[in-house]
């Protein structure tokens, strides 16, 4: 038996599913059926050590095809984010 719950537990708790693990990004993924909504979270690792996330609805780019309309992440939500990067060992 457990006393805590994993990270990407908690995340299921939140409704993501993650989709990928790699050595330099970890992709998340949210979908809300009844408003057609896809959310998606990417942390990504950077050699420089600046590294980023990324929170966006892939469905949805911009008139010019630049990228993704953005889309804002919840205190909850970050802070998991930035427990991942200290799980992975990149903070």
């Amino acid at each position: 038996m457990r006393l805590f719950a994993t990270i990407d537990e908690k995340f299921a708790s939140l409704g993501y599913t993650k989709i990928e693990d790699t050595k330099f990004m970890v992709r998340y993924e949210k979908k809300a059926d009844g408003f057609k909504y896809t959310k998606r979270i990417d942390i990504c690792h950077k050699h420089s050590g600046r590294h980023i996330v990324q929170s966006y609805d892939p469905n949805l780019g911009d008139i010019k095809n630049i990228g993704n309309t953005c889309v804002g992440l919840t205190y909850k939500e970050l802070k998991l984010c930035m427990k991942k990067m200290k799980e992975k060992g990149w903070a």
